[in-house]
């Protein structure tokens, strides 16, 4: 059995969205998007420990652009075989499908209802159904100690219960094995000096305060004299190479805590009753390492449906791209890329050939991308970043190096999950392979990348490369190409509406032709421009580095950069940004 998809309308930051689940779905997207909001709306119809009170919803839960102030939450469940489910849902199961929904009205009482389509929709008196169906949710403000005091019983419990009768027995021997060395070392503690002499004086005091027929003395011992209250008080530890220590750092603790609810889950699996897991931000103190382990863990050992929210690229690279769930706001409303998980989504990212690593993982929590090149791109608009104050941390914008990549499959992952970028490219010239001709390669880069994935955008432009691409290669010996540089700045001034900026050259090459030009002749020592540009191709990114902390030590102005075409696309991004989150 399987939750199919949610709808979602009038809830919170949710106006209308149908969200498609997969058997292990990743929640992603950024900060206050409505990450949690989904997953609440899950509980209101499966979460047994929310009460009658919970599904009473505050004014502040009924989103304000709805045109009907009425909240109503959907579920759709497929392939429904099991015996108990069937059984409390007969008549509202068809074709091993039905739904759940639950409506409210302001000042009304809340209504669920069951039915296997929309016209069958019954409802349902009680929520009694939790008995069969409920979902098991983990808080990301977890603490382990409260955990462990609320639920250590219950897992002891349910593993005693779980055990066959050679086992009890065994048991109950060990149990009077320790009965007796307990008692031994409670005699013991009395022989300890210090412990004799703080017992006189207590004692002293004691006949004191007490007449001759009530005489009495205390003694020390254990805090658990008998067997079952020392297995009662059992607290949890784990072990180092040669001791063991209690549960203390947060990262270990989350572990521990995790371990454990999973542990209680798969003790309390039952035939009896259908479970769902949600858990949010398990990623929590947990170095990268330790959380790209997790991660393969949780996304492969439920055989349950599992709904995660997280904002770890470490936890997000580990999950296939089908499986994911991308929140992204526009307009004042919440949506969900591609409508949830689907398919079209994991073929977008084949065109990776491998798994998205941590780096590329970074894009799925951005507000914003910015495509460059390679590391020396990256290092000059991170010290442009921090010169001009353009915040773009603060602002949720990523700059990413392609390097080894290419632009294509970040573009269509950035069109895939609507996520706005911008893209600045090299535009050298190079000859064309298994030809006497020559090109500028940046506009043969840009025009593959808008036919394959843009063209839908502007047909125009379209046609009027396909009239004039063999016009823009030249031949070897031609003295000038005149012709090529006019489809060059055509191309270059129609593509930057689309966010695609086309270098004069390259990064070097422009920088040099800028207002910096003083500040990298003084730098590097040379005075001739293009052997300047060849020293700045030299370790490209060793020198940018370099050449960027000198400038930031000096404190050096870059205002005069800012209308220059090196910033417009930074500039273009961060509007993007804004427009998309704020619809304005």
């Amino acid at each position: 059995m399987q939750i199919e998809k949610v709808r979602i309308k009038g809830f919170r930051n949710f106006v209308d969205e149908e969200i498609v689940f997969a058997q292990q779905t990743l929640i992603i997207g950024p900060n206050d998007i409505g990450k949690t909001n989904l997953l609440y709306a899950l509980r209101i119809l499966l979460d047994r420990s929310l009460s009658d009170r919970d599904l009473d919803l505050e004014i502040s839960d009924y989103n304000i652009y709805s045109v009907e102030k009425e909240v109503q939450i959907t579920l759709y469940f497929t392939d429904v075989v099991e015996d108990c489910i069937r059984s409390s849902f007969k008549g509202h199961i068809k074709n091993n499908t039905f739904m759940l929904r639950y409506s409210k009205k302001p000042m009304s009482e809340y209504v669920i209802q069951c039915g296997y389509s929309e016209e069958t929709l019954e409802e349902y008196t009680s929520r009694q159904y939790l008995r069969r169906l409920n979902l098991e949710y983990v808080d990301s403000n977890r603490n382990l100690v409260q955990y462990i005091k609320r639920s250590r019983q219950n897992l002891l419990f349910m593993a005693q219960e779980e055990l066959e009768d050679n086992l009890r027995e065994q048991d109950e021997t060990v149990k009077q094995e320790l009965q007796k060395k307990l008692d031994d070392i409670n005699s013991q503690i009395d022989r300890l000096n210090y412990v004799k002499e703080s017992l006189n004086c207590v004692n002293e005091e004691l006949k004191g305060m007490t007449s001759n027929d009530e005489q009495m003395a205390v003694a020390f011992s254990s805090a658990d004299t008998q067997v079952e209250e020392l297995l009662a008080n059992l607290e949890i530890t784990y072990s180092a190479i040669r001791e063991k220590m209690h549960i203390g750092g947060d990262g270990r603790n989350n572990q521990v805590y995790l371990a454990s609810w999973v542990a209680k889950q798969k003790i309390e699996r039952s035939k009896e009753r259908v479970t769902f897991f949600a858990v949010e931000e398990p990623e929590a103190h947990l170095h990268p390492h330790q959380q790209r382990q997790l991660s393969k863990y949780l996304a492969s050992n439920f055989s349950e449906q599992i709904f995660i929210t997280t904002h770890s690229a470490q936890i997000a690279s580990e999950f296939l791209p089908d499986r994911m769930v991308c929140l992204y706001k526009t307009n004042n409303a919440v949506h969900a890329a591609q409508g949830g998980c689907c398919s079209k989504l994991k073929i977008v990212f084949d065109d990776f050939g491998y798994r998205l690593n941590a780096v590329s993982a970074e894009l799925f929590f951005s507000n914003g991308v910015f495509l460059v090149e390679g590391p020396s791109e990256k290092i000059f608009y991170f010290a442009m970043d921090k010169i001009l104050g353009l915040e773009l941390d603060k602002k949720n914008i990523n700059v990413i190096d392609v390097n080894g990549v290419g632009f294509k499959p970040y573009i269509k992952v950035c069109e895939a999950l609507n996520i706005p970028f911008v893209m600045r490219t090299d535009n050298d010239i190079f000859k064309v392979p298994w030809t006497n001709k020559f090109h500028y390669a940046g506009v043969s880069r840009v025009m593959g990348i808008y036919k394959e994935i843009l063209s839908r955008k502007n047909e125009k432009l379209l046609e009027y490369w396909e009239e004039n691409e063999s016009k823009s290669k030249w031949e070897c010996d031609a003295a000038e190409h005149n012709e090529a540089d006019i489809i060059r700045d055509y191309i270059s001034q129609a593509m930057m509406k689309y966010g695609i900026y086309l270098s004069d050259v390259d990064l070097e090459t422009d920088i040099a032709n800028s207002f910096l030009y003083d500040s990298l002749s003084e730098f590097y020592g040379i005075t001739d421009k293009t052997m300047l540009i060849k020293e700045m191709q030299k370790r490209k990114a060793e020198n940018m580095l370099s050449y960027m902390e000198a400038c930031i030590e000096k404190k050096m102005s870059f205002s005069e950069l800012k209308g220059d075409k090196l910033l417009l696309p930074i500039y273009q991004l961060i509007d993007k940004a804004r427009r998309n989150t704020y619809g304005k």
